[in-house]
């Protein structure tokens, strides 16, 4: 089954007759001519660099069909581990080429192909966007992967693409990503794990003018250190990391840029749909005054470590653009952004035991429909951007500003504890609660089970659930609202929920309803007069995958 999905890939990008090398020897580079096909002699016939009619006969044997070698196959139940004795050959493809290198691994009794790195600084290298691998698990070995891609003709939106891999032990990194020059790197990694390293990926960018893109999904990273490192020297366009529907356990730091002072490039952090519990921050984001830094955060639930935060952006002359919706905050909070900060909205999220210390001097903060629980809100003496939050509920939380040019200003808020000193006042105050919460359980529930929703909506306050097929890459900039489900796709339960509620909803045992993903989400409005109620608010919905 894998295989048939890894050749479809290939198959609907490529062109003429293709041809399949089945690797056979345990060693990475073996002897040429010898009665084994190794694994970097495939790499180079696939690359055009090695002649296939350099290939003794029983190493010819292991190709079949005909025209150019597109297809690397290594199965597990004849070569169950390939040492790897020098670093692969680079995936580059025949000059030309219009047809992907795949790279495939079968596994055997539920074991992957291993590629064992030992103490190589290097186990595969990608450099074109024309390469599909999946199904291997890498071990050891300073760095798994190294993607760098030269600049060429092609639309930004296409990717090499490495997917359903394992990696543990590299010493470096599992996977590091590079730039230079005019390079045009821009890397997939998909329905992976990662344990026991210092890095999950490593993005190195010193290009001018230049792009570089790791895109990530569904990575489990468990007992690595740092889960993103950016290392920033370049200028012009843009480098991104994107991490969607993730987890990330047992390490100190979910991602950490730093940046030289020069670097004029967009930078961009793009985390949805993933979650994180952290020994130290969770995000750590250095800044420059010459270009932006962005980091966009939406349904996830972060955790720091002791007296740790969940989000640093600094330095406070830095350029930033901050926005984040739907989150679940446990740590402390430190924004700092200088004049020239585009945006800073954090909106629709719970913190609990935060010190939110916001130190602004450009965007004004937007700050709405969230929960503060046992926080502190606080704006220092050199701040200069005003702080309103509106219309959200805090619990024993205190609130001060010591900047008489960025006051706080509580709007339309619900205040029960806590106290309110320095430069900071609230107006139209909330009488009573007015913003509801809901779970949805669990995430990945078996056809033939049911689904739990369950709300818990103040006096006065009404619901309807409903379900939509999940985007794939939902829009998560629009204010004041983000949808995840698609609004085209839309059920809407026939019940109206006030106060607690539960319902369990069957799921029917057919699977052919295996994989489907979807969003439930409730729509709450208040059913009696309250003038002090948002006309509407979306609470925190649920991604949910049905499994077997």
């Amino acid at each position: 089954m894998l295989l048939c999905t890894v050749f479809a890939a290939f198959v609907v990008i490529g062109q003429g007759p293709t041809a399949t090398a089945h690797v056979n020897d345990p060693q990475s580079h073996g002897t040429l001519g010898d009665n084994l096909l190794s694994l970097d002699e495939a790499i180079q016939v696939a690359n055009g660099t090695l002649p296939i009619a350099n290939l003794s006969l029983p190493e010819l044997s292991r190709i079949t069909g005909t025209g150019s070698v597109t297809a690397i196959v290594v199965d597990a139940a004849t070569t169950p581990t390939i040492t790897v004795q020098a670093p692969l050959s680079a995936i580059t493809g025949p000059a030309g080429a219009v047809d992907p290198v795949v790279l495939a691994g079968l596994a055997a009794a539920g074991a992957l192909p291993i590629l064992a790195g030992g103490a190589q600084p290097t186990i595969l290298s990608i450099h074109t966007y024309l390469t599909v691998v999946s199904g291997f698990r890498f071990e050891n070995g300073a760095v798994a992967i190294d993607a760098i891609m030269p600049a060429a003709p092609v639309p930004i939106s296409e990717q090499a693409r490495v997917g359903n891999c394992e990696f543990e032990g590299q010493s470096t990194a599992g996977v590091q990503v590079r730039a230079l020059g005019t390079d045009r790197t821009n890397l997939m990694v998909h329905d992976s794990t990662m344990q026991n390293m210092p890095i999950g990926f490593l993005l190195d960018d010193q290009a001018v003018n230049g792009i570089m893109i790791s895109e990530n999904e569904r990575i489990t990273m468990d007992g690595v250190t740092l889960g993103c490192s950016v290392l920033e020297g370049g200028n012009g366009l843009m480098t991104m990391w994107h991490f969607w529907r993730s987890t990330f356990v047992n390490g100190e730091t979910l991602a950490r840029t730093t940046r030289t002072p020069t670097s004029n490039k967009l930078l961009m952090l793009r985390i949805v749909h993933s979650d994180a519990t952290c020994t130290g921050d969770v995000v750590d984001m250095m800044g420059t005054t010459a270009g932006t830094s962005m980091v966009h955060h939406h349904h996830g639930e972060w955790a720091a470590g002791p007296g740790q935060r969940v989000l640093w952006t600094h330095p406070r002359t830095a350029q930033f653009d901050v926005h984040g919706s739907e989150m679940e905050f446990d740590g402390d909070i430190e924004i700092g952004a200088g004049s020239t900060s585009p945006r800073i909205w954090h909106q629709n999220n719970y913190y609990k035991n935060c010190t939110i210390t916001l130190d602004i001097d450009g965007a004004l903060p937007n700050l709405l429909w969230n929960r503060y629980e046992n926080c502190t809100i606080n704006v220092p003496s050199l701040a200069r951007s005003p702080v309103t939050i509106r219309d959200s509920h805090l619990s024993n939380t205190s609130v001060d500003s010591q900047s008489f040019l960025a006051p706080i200003d509580l709007e339309g808020c619900l205040r029960i504890g806590g106290t309110l000193t320095g430069f900071a006042s609230e107006a139209a105050i909330a009488p009573s609660p007015f913003l509801g919460t809901t779970t949805v359980t669990p995430e990945q529930p078996q056809v033939g089970s049911y689904l739990q929703l369950s709300a818990d909506l103040p006096p006065g306050i009404s619901m309807i659930w409903d379900f939509a097929t999940s985007f794939e890459r939902p829009t998560t900039s629009t204010e004041p609202v983000r949808f995840y489900g698609d609004p085209a796709s839309v059920v809407v339960l026939p019940v109206i929920v006030i106060n607690q509620s539960t319902l369990l909803i069957s799921i029917p045992n057919n699977p052919a309803l295996v994989g489907l993903e979807f969003y439930v989400q409730g729509i709450s409005v208040p059913w009696q007069v309250m003038p002090h109620a948002p006309a509407y608010h979306l609470p925190r919905g649920g991604l949910v995958q049905l499994r077997l």
